[in-house]
């Protein structure tokens, strides 16, 4: 039987941050940080007597009191934090330990934002998608892009730009995480950008 891995309450924050960053060293807010941490490790991170509550108090004293004093996570700007090399390497190690230690799937809404959930739900709902997933991708026309990207012939231009890059980066995150059907969805998304370049364009 395998021994069982103990970690510090400093070693999960620090796990906390690695996998909001998506073990990188990108900027992570703090409120993520206190669900994360919270979601994954709840008999440490939940409130007395409120389970169903984070408690932030732990996660705020490791960050000032052991991570950042020990140079495994900087704050770059109020109330948010990013992995130093050695935080990384550090991070790296004990994700390595936790996971010889049993197969561990982390449920991938936990890993998406509420917008990129939500945003994967209506894309793979859409008569696009089931057009596409059917071969018919010659009979996409630019209502199905408009419906895929949710903007209408009267959105602005900088509107329907921001939009079509908040659904790519949704999906970037769904293929990095293996959500069901995120690949498929990805290379429509694709697809639709190139085919219908003419809607992101002036004129």
């Amino acid at each position: 039987m395998k021994k069982k891995v103990t970690l510090s309450q400093a070693e999960l924050v620090l796990l906390a941050i690695y996998r909001t960053s998506n073990g990188t060293s990108g900027r992570v807010p703090f409120e993520e940080i206190v669900i994360r941490a919270w979601k994954d490790f709840p008999t440490e991170f939940s409130l007395n007597n409120y389970p169903q509550y984070p408690d932030s108090y732990p996660v705020s004293k490791r960050l000032t009191s052991d991570l950042i004093t020990g140079r495994l996570v900087i704050s770059v700007s109020k109330e948010v934090y990013k992995l130093t090399e050695k935080g990384l390497e550090s991070a790296q190690e004990i994700e390595g330990r936790v996971s010889s230690e049993e197969p561990r799937k982390v449920p991938t809404e936990k890993l998406l934002n509420r917008e990129q959930q939500e945003i994967i739900k209506y894309t793979s709902r859409t008569r696009t998608f089931s057009s596409w997933k059917q071969g018919k991708k010659d009979e996409l026309i630019d209502f199905d892009a408009r419906m895929f990207f949710q903007f209408s012939t009267g959105t602005a231009l900088k509107e329907r730009k921001r939009r079509v890059e908040t659904v790519k980066e949704a999906m970037d995150r769904a293929v990095l995480l293996q959500v069901k059907d995120a690949d498929a969805l990805k290379e429509l998304c694709d697809f639709l950008v190139q085919k219908f370049s003419h809607l992101l364009e002036e004129g």
